[in-house]
């Protein structure tokens, strides 16, 4: 693993200004994004698309549940007018200008150009691109040890539409200028093309992911869990997100306890219309391994901050790529999502109870959900099909119940862990 001191930041120096989420679309322009969308691909359309944050923890690889290349967008046009109206409000956060219609359409063009030489992934440049600076053309120059400017934050680049003067408009050259730096690399540093060499190659889909976490701050953490080290931890996962989809709303990764992880916690990745996908399902959920210590599990969009710790046991071997499963689980009044995590123990989860009687207290079979009660008497392990409504109606305890009791479950409850036990009776 690479291990180069903090001061070398390689980029990712705007991380802290704009949090790595999108700046959230306006009804208006989100009408002319799907217009534009489905202009590309009639069989795509953006209420079809995955839009939730993916918690990914871990080191990147498909087998702990980060996304393949067959997940991404399946063209860099979709996912360019995805991200259009984040690009159009970028600036504001700088009190400089925003992007005229004709720069983002420049952008793109440079995207693409520099793609086509430097024979990076179109898609992967714009995912760092909204990553260090959303878009903004007129992104200033940071320094914190190494001058960090234009919309990829390159390492010393030379182009910049705001290096001590604002430019507007961003001629084109200055915007291509800026893309190349950030991709190709600059004499003082790595760009993309770098960093992918170093984290082994474009043939193993988590040299991506990798070589985003090397672009943000320089290195890997020996351990090669891309939360954990300098810089920016949530980096990479938010990256493989805007791979897969996510270009409005709030992360759910928290920056403190997802080095904590060494898998994905949820993962929704296919998009309808994607080339490899056998059909146009809404939802595939995939079955991966959560947090396999005894560290802090963190659940998708808490509500609280509860740091109840994890009981299973670590898994004696390495989750294999074959435990993939999908489904969907409906009913007639509303449709639940299961969030499909398998637990860490190797002991099969207990089976639903087929009466109202209180169910036994927990034991070590399932690993208790992390967020759960810390003065819980009984609990209830979710299994296969199950969904909130199905739980409620099996042990008698109401929705506003199980929330009470498991503060991490959302208001809709369409985030329950698979094989872990719930809190029912404090």
């Amino acid at each position: 693993m690479l291990n180069i001191p903090s001061i070398l930041l390689a980029a990712g120096s705007l991380a802290t200004l704009i949090a790595g989420a999108p700046i959230p679309s306006s009804p208006l322009s989100a009408a002319r994004t799907e217009e534009a969308v489905t202009a590309f691909s009639p069989s795509l359309s953006l209420n079809k698309r995955t839009t939730v944050y993916n918690v990914l923890g871990g080191n990147g690889k498909t087998v702990a549940g980060w996304p393949s290349i067959d997940a991404w967008w399946p063209t860099f046009d979709e996912m360019f007018e995805a991200n259009r109206d984040t690009m159009a409000n970028s600036c504001t956060q700088w009190n400089v200008p925003n992007n005229s219609d004709d720069e983002i359409d420049n952008i793109s063009a440079a995207v693409k150009e520099v793609a086509e030489t430097s024979g990076i992934d179109a898609r992967y440049i714009l995912a760092i691109v909204i990553q260090e600076s959303n878009g903004c053309v007129r992104a200033p120059t940071t320094d914190n040890g190494v001058i960090n400017p234009g919309l990829m934050q390159s390492h010393n680049g030379l182009g910049s539409c705001n290096n001590g003067e604002v430019l507007s408009p961003c001629p084109y050259a200055q915007i291509k200028q800026m893309i190349t730096d950030g991709t190709v690399g600059t004499s003082d540093g790595d760009g993309l093309v770098g960093c992918l060499k170093a984290a082994g190659g474009t043939g193993d889909v988590s040299s991506y992911y990798r070589a985003a976490r090397i672009y943000n701050s320089g290195s890997i953490d020996s351990s090669g869990n891309l939360g954990l080290g300098i810089a920016t931890h949530c980096y990479s996962s938010d990256v493989a997100n805007r791979l897969t989809g996510w270009a409005t709303g709030p992360s759910s990764c928290v920056p403190d306890t997802i080095g904590t992880l060494t898998a994905a916690v949820t993962t929704n990745f296919r998009f309808a219309g994607s080339t490899t996908s056998g059909d146009s399902s809404e939802s595939d959920e995939t079955t991966v391994e959560s947090s396999t210590t005894t560290t802090t599990t963190q659940a998708p969009a808490p509500t609280t901050t509860s740091t109840t710790t994890t009981q299973a046991p670590a898994p004696t071997t390495e989750p294999e790529a074959d435990t993939v499963t999908s489904t969907t689980t409906t009913t007639t009044t509303m449709t639940y999502t299961l969030v499909h995590v398998v637990p860490t123990s190797t002991t099969t989860p207990t089976a639903a109870p087929t009466s109202t009687s209180a169910p036994a207290a927990s034991s070590t079979a399932a690993p208790i959900y992390p967020y759960a009660d810390s003065d819980c008497k009984e609990y209830y392990t979710v299994v296969e099909d199950d969904y909130c409504l199905k739980v409620e109606s099996a042990i008698g305890v109401s929705l506003d119940e199980l929330r009470e009791l498991n503060s991490g479950l959302k208001e809709d409850c369409t985030n329950l862990w698979l094989g872990y036990q719930y809190c029912i009776k404090a």
